[in-house]
């Protein structure tokens, strides 16, 4: 077996140097997953304490990966630039999609299409929503979302919950005038909850939270999302 030249090391640490932030990121995402560490510990101390550093070190190695590669051959100046690229790639997924979480001071936990009179959760999913740490029904506080407005017409029960697989939602236990289901994000397994209202001549959709932790923004999308396909010919 030939023996690893000191250059060849030196090229693997850069190399590991350049992949060290997004394997954190990744192995703190799919932690919260298989249940290995909380959310907090996987933002605040994994995502957000440990990767912006391995981030700097990254960009570093890659750029000593292409001052390197100045004396190679194209295989060092494409194996430089796929550094670099990894690193501007990593950076960009890092900041769009790990930055909007936050503690909910700052976004509303709960958005309705009808925020004085909110759709309420059904006794059975709130009763879930308590044992896993959600909100109480008086703490949501429901907030409007820019141009998502109520459905002046009256869906099918099978039809929201048609509306609601579509969003990415599962469903749950609904009746004729009422319909709900949970949404769990990839990014570190945020679960939103939504409900449907069917009414004569009105129906209604909230979505809330279920996690300290709320992705800016993210209720909004996801109820726009469901209200979109309650429309006519969705």
């Amino acid at each position: 077996m030939a023996r690893r030249t000191p250059g060849g090391w030196v090229t693997l640490a850069l190399i590991a140097g350049v992949l060290s932030a997004p394997v954190v990121v990744f192995v703190a995402v799919f932690g919260v997953s298989f249940g290995w560490w909380s959310r907090f510990f996987a933002l605040h101390q994994l995502t957000w304490g440990l990767a912006p550093w391995l981030f700097g070190l990254g960009t570093i190695c890659a750029l000593i990966l292409l001052w390197r590669a100045r004396r190679g051959g194209l295989l060092r100046v494409l194996s430089a630039l796929v550094a670099v690229a990894v690193v501007a790639v990593g950076a960009w997924l890092f900041h769009n999609n790990t930055r909007p979480y936050s503690l909910y001071e700052g976004a509303p936990r709960s958005v309705s299409t009808n925020p004085s009179d909110p759709p309420l959760f059904s006794t059975r999913l709130m009763a879930e929503r308590l044992e896993s740490g959600g909100a109480q029904e008086e703490e949501l506080e429901d907030a409007a979302c820019p141009g998502v407005e109520s459905i002046p017409t009256q869906v099918l029960a099978e039809e929201a919950t048609a509306a609601l697989q579509r969003a990415g939602f599962t469903p749950l236990p609904s009746s004729l005038f009422r319909v709900e289901g949970t949404h769990t994000g990839l990014w570190f397994q945020i679960r939103h909850d939504a409900t449907i209202r069917i009414r004569p001549g009105r129906t209604d959709v909230r979505v809330a939270v279920r996690d300290d932790l709320v992705p800016d923004g993210q209720a909004c999308r996801l109820l726009a999302r469901i209200v979109a396909e309650l429309q006519p010919g969705s």
